[in-house]
């Protein structure tokens, strides 16, 4: 026997009496265990779409044929990398930088846990190549300008008023929030018979009656209103609610069905931001037989100048920005860290960063110890 075969037995055999005692699982039962671990920890969406994203796995692995967790090995990492950006979507093309960067976040994670119960190799995970983006790659590029919502809250005003729809949308230009918080809101929630009107926000997990908040119990507070938007609730509540009870629970916005879903929300945002649904024209010129983005409010996402509810987040957080307000009262008013608003939430140009911290200084220096 040769030196070479020599040291290679002895490797196996240091391996096998000092290595990982590795338990096997098939690739959907590594899943659920992983989802399992993660259930208390992530809102109902987020699971539903880790769930997704690692079913792909599965389906790698059962194309070809690995078996069980301890299979799991470089190859099949690149393998599956290669997969799922070329041939594993929908699309024509390759996934982006940005959709792969954040499908090897979730991927590393989940082989991370795997090790944690002993189902994969000692750092597997660090095989895992996160892609890294060019500067200014898959950042957000949301814009809502105020004068862009106002011509939509004027448009709901002279024709929709204090319809389900307005109320969404003077919500969202009130508070800011996210579409789960404005769902959740029950009629007791909203106080607009007060001096000073205002808004509770709760996360209730009761059952069948759960309204859940991203941040849970740390998303709860409470938020003021302005007067225009608690008379415009106030009619609608009066007017054009829909009066139903759901698990004893009577739900701010309401269809007949019940609370109104997140979706339908959604589907509010996109059908009235589509420019030409409020008298302002297609800005490609295109006519109502040329486009299929008017052809129902199901098809508003279809518009490429229709906006999703997240850009009336970054242009409400934006607009406190350039008034001024600071960083620690946007966070607590509208559930988002400070950090998240510096890196994500704040469309400020630098001159209109530097023009802030400007104010700021001249609100609060002195110019009589020394420093200028």
């Amino acid at each position: 026997m040769s030196a070479d075969s020599e040291l290679s037995n002895e490797l196996q055999r240091v391996l096998q009496e000092f290595g990982p005692n590795l338990k096997p699982l098939s690739p959907n039962e590594a899943v659920q265990k992983f989802l399992a671990n993660e259930k208390s920890e992530l809102a109902p969406n987020t699971l539903d779409e880790y769930e997704r994203e690692l079913t792909r796995f599965v389906d790698f692995c059962d194309e070809n044929d690995v078996e069980d967790t301890t299979e799991f090995d470089g190859r099949v990492i690149h393998d599956f990398k290669i997969w799922r950006r070329d041939k594993a979507h929908d699309g024509e093309g390759s996934l982006s930088n940005k959709t792969m960067r954040d499908e090897m976040y979730l991927f590393r994670k989940f082989l991370r846990f795997l090790e944690s119960i002993d189902a994969v190799t000692p750092r597997l995970y660090a095989k895992i190549e996160i892609p890294t983006l060019d500067p200014g790659e898959g950042e957000r590029d949301i814009e809502f300008a105020s004068d862009e919502l106002n011509s939509i809250l004027t448009h709901l005003e002279k024709y929709e008023y204090a319809t389900r729809e307005h109320a969404v949308w003077v919500l969202f230009a009130a508070t800011g929030r996210r579409p789960s918080g404005l769902r959740a809101l029950d009629l007791k929630d909203v106080h607009l018979d007060e001096d000073e009107a205002y808004i509770e926000f709760h996360h209730r997990v009761d059952g069948e009656a759960e309204t859940r908040l991203k941040n849970k119990k740390s998303s709860e507070n409470t938020v003021h209103l302005a007067e225009s938007a608690a008379l415009v609730l106030q009619d609608y509540i009066d007017t054009n609610r829909v009066d139903v009870t759901e698990n004893s629970r009577s739900p701010l916005l309401t269809t007949t069905h019940g609370r109104l879903s997140d979706s339908s929300i959604r589907k509010y945002v996109y059908k009235w931001s589509r420019p030409c649904v409020i008298g302002n024209g297609c800005p490609e010129g295109r006519t109502k037989e040329e486009c299929e983005a008017i052809e129902s409010s199901d098809c508003a996402v279809k518009c490429p100048f229709s906006k999703p509810p997240v850009a009336l987040r970054h242009g409400y957080i934006s607009n406190l920005r350039r008034q001024g307000v600071s960083l620690h009262t946007i966070s607590d008013r509208c559930d988002v860290s400070e950090e998240t608003i510096e890196k994500h939430y704040s469309e400020l140009t630098d001159k209109e960063k530097r023009e802030l911290r400007r104010e700021e200084l001249e609100t609060h220096a002195r110019n009589d110890d020394g420093y200028l």
